[in-house]
């Protein structure tokens, strides 16, 4: 998720393999991938980092940890890459990566973001109290989550994000009890998102990763070029696919066509300069990627409900 400046940052030496995870998730692009494990304190299997500075430093790897990864934007916006996913993010989000998973985050292009990071075992943490489905890794499912949760789609996860980094800031007399106590609840509230409905959920979720692995190039190629006019023949050529295949199997994937899918993208980011910026309308209308302002406004208003400069109005209050 952190663009270092050296990717070594927290690595430990080869005794400590057994401390990451034992699968990784499929490597969804061409990026170079590194392990970044964590050697959590076992009394209290907590690690934190306080206001970290995420840049617009283009992402040219992925890295993964041995543990449980919840973030805080207290500030700023920019996109992540969490394996096959691109996701748009803002203040007031938080982030769940889940051990193994493959993940970066960048910026928007000029711009700064800064976050407070937890790492943490909740197994260890929590003991007999911990969920059954947190006894492995991860909870059954958990590659469908969405990694980044918005506050106005669960303000209840943002606002216990929000007081888990309070805690850990301050360390007051009893923070560790409300440490587990928010983790705990955190946790629970992801669970609920997740929800496995039965087996054949499983089954359907093996299947959706061998799609998404033939879309992930176009995928990556979106999230490196929203801005640039791209084409669906450039898009299907990538991941080496006929059109009308790769037309197929991204709306089964993404549950749009392609071209939906990277005005999404370019509308997601929109939202996010609109709020975190003083950019003009047109500036920003033209930086996603837009051909007119008036395709610009008909898209934004058709997707966020509002007109951009309403949206800004709404966001600035």
């Amino acid at each position: 998720m952190y663009s270092f400046s050296n990717p070594d940052y927290n690595k430990t030496d080869d005794n400590s393999a057994e401390k990451e995870p034992k699968t990784m998730q499929k490597r969804p692009t061409s990026y170079e991938v590194i392990s970044q494990p964590y050697l959590l304190p076992p009394r209290f299997p907590v690690d934190w980092i306080e206001n970290f500075i995420q840049r617009d430093a283009d992402i040219t790897y992925l890295h993964y940890h041995n543990c449980l990864e919840i973030g805080y934007c207290c500030e700023g916006s920019g996109v992540f890459i969490v394996e096959e996913k691109i996701l748009p993010y803002s203040k007031g989000d938080v982030c769940i990566i889940f051990p193994g998973q493959l993940h970066l985050a960048q910026s928007v292009k000029g711009q700064v973001s800064r976050w407070h990071f937890c790492f943490l075992d909740p197994k260890t943490l929590l003991g007999t109290v911990c969920p059954q489905a947190w006894n492995e890794s991860a909870p059954p499912g958990y590659s469908r989550f969405t990694n980044i949760v918005n506050p106005s789609d669960a303000p209840e996860i943002s606002l216990m994000a929000e007081f888990l980094m309070k805690e850990l800031g301050q360390q007051m007399t009893g923070y560790e009890s409300a440490v587990r106590s928010s983790v705990w609840s955190l946790i629970t509230l992801i669970d609920r998102i997740i929800n496995p409905l039965s087996d054949q959920a499983f089954e359907a979720e093996a299947i959706d990763r061998a799609s998404m692995n033939k879309i992930s190039k176009s995928l990556e190629y979106i999230s490196q070029h929203y801005m640039e006019p791209i084409g669906i023949d450039a898009l299907a050529a990538a991941c080496n696919l006929s059109v009308t295949h790769f037309r197929r199997t991204f709306r089964s994937c993404m549950g749009m066509a392609p071209l939906d899918y990277l005005i999404h993208v370019r509308m997601q980011m929109a939202s996010a300069l609109l709020c975190h910026t003083d950019n003009s309308i047109l500036n920003i209308s033209e930086q996603v990627g837009c051909a007119t302002l008036s395709s610009f406004n008909r898209h934004f208003k058709q997707r966020m409900g509002v007109s951009p400069s309403k949206w800004r109005a709404m966001k600035r209050q």
